[in-house]
């Protein structure tokens, strides 16, 4: 495990540098800025625990989105708050995890970032809980989860709900639902499931298929492990290539789009999911939420461009990391910072006492969709949508780095409930 700081500095004329969409705008108004100001914070530690590796669903996927905790540190240290991070490798096991937060505990930290998901980390969560350090969870995907620990995915019931939007919107209700590595199993109206153990994908795509010939099956939907649904969606495509397939959050990971292309599947085709509207694509509006989104993407610019900024979890150089770098893991540092300067103070009791309840947006640098923090699901309904992936970059991240030829899917919202 590795204690760093993100050291930052700028001249007068960076604090000046801001971000916005560049459309126009029907009232005048500043655009977001890119340094982030937190009053009563001078300095703060914020756990930030995250999977390098792991078992299928136990938190690996998103360690590469969790670098956008560091361009939130960054931002804040641009405006001379320094956030340092305290990090826990947890590698997918729960003993680990749980040794892990003791040792955050241990150390004080003002709050923690979970960066991981899946069933390991039950009972660190639970230790957190009992010692009073608020967690924000923007990945997190489990069974019941205590108090004082925030989660900023969707709830079960919301991605039912949106579930339900996609399969009425295209005119589907026979689906078959592939479960798989301990994901929850979605409640659809009319879907049949299926359990899948890791050995039976082929046979269950032979049985859609047929059931696609026999007309008793017209959608599929998967909620599984980032790679198990990139498994699924290839074997579709080869089997049913027309069949809707709906996928949950777990796709959402920046490792979905390749898991796809080794699977010899294509992500040129149609691909929808359930989650949190919060990618490159919120960039795209011209309201207040886009500006700060862009404000994000033009720090995330300036971050890469620093050639001597590495990455606090493996020391890599951080322009690695900015094509992968997200919006939710940034939020859930801003969400922290904002709760200690309400709280005026950097004790974890205290900070916890703040974010309870506290309602942030544009307003306070969300870089993603408003959040809710009187509940344990923080993200409201107008924020989780219905997403279809497209390969065409909005051109808002910095070039890849040399050698990063990945294939890459961005998000974006469809339907009445996608975020204006």
């Amino acid at each position: 495990m590795k204690r760093a700081l993100v050291a930052v500095t700028a001249s007068a004329g960076l604090l000046a540098l801001t971000g916005c969409t560049g459309g126009a705008q029907a009232d005048p108004r500043e655009p977001a800025a890119v340094a982030l100001a937190a009053d009563k914070v001078d300095a703060l530690t914020i756990g930030l625990v995250v999977s390098s590796t792991s078992d299928a669903g136990q938190g690996s996927e998103w360690l590469e989105a969790s670098a956008g905790a560091e361009v939130a540190a960054y931002r804040f240290g641009l405006a001379g708050r320094k956030i340092t991070f305290s990090v826990v490798d947890d590698r997918g096991s729960a003993e680990r995890a749980t040794q892990g937060v003791q040792k955050l505990v241990d150390e004080g930290v003002s709050g923690i970032v979970l960066a991981t998901s899946g069933s390991h980390v039950e009972a660190a969560l639970d230790l957190a809980s009992d010692a009073d350090v608020p967690v924000v969870a923007p990945y997190l995907r489990t069974g019941g989860v205590p108090e004082g620990v925030h989660v900023l995915g969707p709830s079960e019931g919301q991605v039912d709900e949106r579930l339900t939007q996609a399969r009425e919107s295209d005119g589907v209700s026979a689906s078959v639902v592939l479960v798989g590595d301990g994901s929850p199993a979605p409640d659809l109206e009319g879907a049949r499931t299926v359990q899948l153990d890791g050995d039976n994908l082929k046979q269950a795509v032979r049985g859609i298929a047929k059931g696609v010939e026999d007309r008793t099956v017209d959608s599929v939907v998967v909620s599984a492990s980032t790679t198990t649904q990139a498994r699924a969606v290839a074997a579709l495509q080869g089997a049913a290539p027309d069949l809707p397939v709906y996928l949950t959050p777990e796709a959402l990971s920046p490792r979905f789009a390749n898991a796809v292309v080794r699977g010899d599947g294509t992500v040129a085709g149609r691909l929808e999911a359930v989650g949190v509207d919060a990618s490159d694509a919120s960039t795209l509006g011209s309201d207040a939420a886009a500006d700060s989104a862009a404000a994000y993407f033009s720090a995330l610019r300036l971050l890469a461009s620093d050639p001597d900024a590495t990455s606090v979890v493996d020391g890599t150089p951080l322009q690695e990391a900015a094509a992968d770098a997200d919006l939710p893991s940034h939020d859930a540092v801003v969400a922290l910072v904002r709760a200690a300067s309400k709280a005026g103070s950097s004790k974890p009791g205290d900070v916890a006492q703040a974010l309870d309840g506290l309602k942030l947006g544009a307003k306070q640098a969300l870089a993603g969709p408003a959040l809710d923090f009187s509940s344990t699901y923080v993200v409201p309904g107008r924020g989780v949508a219905v997403l279809r992936a497209t390969t065409q970059d909005p051109g808002v991240r910095p070039e890849p780095a040399d050698g990063d030829d990945a294939p890459r899917l961005f998000w974006f919202g469809v339907g009445d409930d996608a975020q204006d």
